[in-house]
């Protein structure tokens, strides 16, 4: 027995010894492989920056669901995948001694009807061009190409595939098994903005917030954009409200003043090292007008040609100011900015809505797009002609239609706009809007058909953790939301022709009402998703932007800090505008009174308590100052310098008066709010927050990609 037990382990010994011999020889085949196949491989970079896809499309036709890119299947592994009317663009510098290997065959799956394809590599470096066209059938073949000839040259490389005369496009899925530079290596270029390395923002709008930031003192401009800098940032994004730049339409009229302030803040960042990016045709403002509400501007655009006359000579203007400047970066729309022009869905009254449809080209849209048969059809309608045809509201199926009108008048403006405002991008929409059927089922509508810009060299978009979830107040771990992260912008990337991405709203965390069962990092998580996002945003991205850098309230009033004097306020008794300690203040004398009307409109985040403030920033004579909102007063003794704050609670006005009762002093810096915008890097008052190391972390690791 003791024998055979002898021989039992002597034999497992053996088979133990022969596995490890085994094992260390495949490592080191699988090493020696790695080693061969080393170097800058296709597949591994296909969907980053440094590849651009021309002709990608969705498709159902396709068990992949598109017709260009990484595919990874039992057959063929991991690959790339090409048909015909696809092409692939790389740039880059090649080393000595590199050669390029390249593997391809038609799909397997397929390859049995197809009658062959070819496969075409162009490879350029200035005026040399060498053009190298393969046969494609159902065999694995293997080109070796030699890049001797381009040995520490830039190079473009451009891949497509075709037929020869007399055979079709049927089943011609090319595979590329491997489409790597051996030996001697490759650097893929990327495409970059501006030119340089990743670009860091931070939306500056100083101690205000971007609705009165034009009419504020921002005096600590200078200290601003040094401590912008010292951040990490190398640049930052104005907001830049159209209408109170652009006061007048009809005439044109110009806020000189605005313009004037402009180029103080561009050579402030000019002079602290940092690039400005604008936001150009912001759509909310406090500035004082004729047009009470500042919206219908932006719905005028789409069927009033004074407005948009007046709207390319604005941007004509502005760009002529803003490149005035060496530190000018480019600038871009938003969606956003034109979102409130589907309110016209919201008219209850059909009759109205028909009138709408006129006058926003949703009738001539649908006309050039459907016939009326086939409108009827698609939307469960029964129109008689294409004048009865209204605007359709939000939960009819015709608002599929609705949606395509708004992306194509927006490919449209943007067009022209980019005549007047040279390279002009848009903030792309990445959200899905749900659509209903005819048969009540629920859809998505997507907007990839602005994602490419028309003809800027890089696309911005708005990013928040939101995007892709389902929103019911989730609370998710840092690496789920990084996962996340990479899966939106790399969807945007695969769609917009490989265009640079900006991220000019690059949202990690909001409090906004609205938004509050949206979708969150865990509040203890939100350093760790800072720390590690750099390599899903250096993958997808060329760029970010911060928008809160600085915690704001979201104050209701106009010339806040009287930089403006009386400008927005009305008056009474003895009053003067000063400048105390180098910061312009109103002084009020006993008697005196000064008062601001607020239309209900300003009010962008509801009802509750509203917190008032006042800054006493010198006092003549002591006595008692009445701070009143709509009918709410309260007494205030007045002995030192000081601020001033109270709550009151929602009434019949937001009117706010100010009313020196019996005492001679002078004030400043005059907030009247109901909800602070937190960013947590720096509070409203400037001290540090907890994420601001996170971003500084985040920017230090954003620095080192050129």
């Amino acid at each position: 027995m003791k024998k055979v037990v002898k021989l039992l382990c002597g034999a497992v010994f053996l088979l133990c010894i022969c596995w490890f011999i085994g094992q260390q020889l495949k490592t080191a085949r699988l090493n020696q492989e790695e080693q061969a196949n080393s170097g800058w491989n296709l597949v591994d970079y296909i969907d980053t920056p440094a590849v651009v896809l021309n002709g990608r499309t969705e498709s159902a036709d396709y068990p992949y669901g598109y017709n260009l890119g990484a595919i990874e299947d039992d057959e063929v592994g991991r690959a790339v995948f090409l048909t015909a009317g696809t092409a692939i663009e790389i740039e880059g510098k090649v080393a000595e001694g590199t050669v390029l290997d390249v593997n391809y065959e038609i799909h397997p799956w397929v390859a049995s009807e197809s009658d062959g394809a070819l496969l075409n590599i162009a490879i350029i470096s200035g005026d040399v061009k060498q053009d190298y066209v393969y046969t494609v059938d159902g065999n694995v073949q293997r080109q070796t190409i030699s890049m001797e000839q381009f040995s520490d040259c830039e190079v473009h490389i451009e891949m497509s595939v075709s037929n020869e005369e007399g055979k079709n496009e049927n089943c011609d899925w090319v595979v590329l098994r491997q489409f790597s530079f051996a030996s001697g290596g490759f650097e893929g270029k990327r495409p970059t903005l501006n030119g340089a390395g990743y670009v860091r923002s931070a939306t500056y709008f100083a101690d205000e917030w971007p609705l009165n930031f034009w009419n504020s003192e921002m005096d600590s401009l200078d200290a601003d954009m040094e401590q912008i800098k010292g951040d990490g940032f190398d640049s930052i994004i104005l907001v830049i409200p159209w209408r109170e730049f652009q006061t007048g339409i009809s005439p044109v009229e110009y806020n000189e003043y605005a313009f004037g302030r402009l180029d103080e803040v561009m050579t402030a960042a000019g002079n602290a090292g940092l690039g400005v990016y604008v936001r150009a045709g912001y759509e909310s403002d406090f500035r004082d007008s004729i047009e009470q509400n500042e919206a219908s501007r932006y719905l005028r655009l789409m069927g009033d040609p004074v407005v948009e006359n007046a709207w390319y000579e604005y941007l004509e203007r502005m760009y002529t100011s803003l490149s005035a400047h060496n530190n000018f970066w480019g600038g871009f729309l938003t969606w956003e900015d034109f979102w409130n022009n589907l309110g016209v869905c919201d008219e209850p009254d059909e009759k109205a809505r028909v009138e709408w449809a006129d006058f926003v080209g949703y009738r001539r849209w649908v006309e050039e797009h459907f016939a009326l048969e086939i409108y009827n059809e698609n939307y469960g309608t029964q129109y008689a002609s294409y004048s009865s045809i209204p605007v359709p509201q939000r939960t009819e199926p015709a608002m599929e239609a609705m949606y395509a009108l708004y992306d194509d008048f927006l490919n449209n403006l943007l067009g022209k706009s980019q005549e007047k405002f040279p390279d002009l991008s848009m903030e792309v929409r990445m959200d899905w809007e749900v659509i209903y059927r005819v048969d009540g089922t629920a859809d998505y509508y997507k907007h990839t058909i602005t994602y490419p810009c028309m003809n800027s060299s890089y696309v911005a978009t708005m990013y928040g953790i939101p995007i892709g979830f389902e929103n019911v107040g989730e609370r998710v771990g840092y690496q789920e939301a990084m996962e996340k992260t990479g899966y939106i912008l790399r969807m945007l990337k695969e769609q917009n022709g490989g265009k640079p991405v900006y991220i000019d709203q690059f949202i990690f965390a909001d409090n906004t009402p609205a938004f509050q069962n949206n979708a969150q990092i865990k509040e203890e998580e939100m350093n760790d998703y800072l720390e590690n996002v750099a390599g899903v945003l250096r993958q997808y991205s060329e760029g970010y932007g911060i928008w809160t850098y600085r915690d704001y309230r979201a104050n209701l009033l106009y010339n806040p800090q009287f930089v403006l004097e009386a400008d927005g306020w009305d008056t009474v008794g003895k009053v003067s505008w000063e400048m105390v300690e180098d910061s312009a203040a109103c002084t009020l004398e006993p008697g005196a009174m000064i008062q601001q009307v607020i239309p209900g409109g300003r009010n962008h985040f509801g009802t509750g308590a509203y917190t008032l403030e006042v800054d006493v920033v010198k006092v003549e004579e002591a006595g008692t100052l009445s701070v009143c909102m709509g009918e709410a007063c309260e007494s205030v003794e007045i002995s030192e310098t000081g601020r001033i704050s109270l709550v009151f609670e929602a009434n019949s006005s937001l009117d706010v008066t100010l009313e020196s009762v019996d005492c001679g002093i002078s004030i400043d810096n005059v907030r009247l709010y109901n909800y602070i915008q937190r960013g947590y890097l720096y509070d409203e008052d400037n001290n540090e927050l907890q994420c601001l190391e996170g971003v500084r972390s985040l920017n230090r690791q954003l620095q080192q990609v050129h």
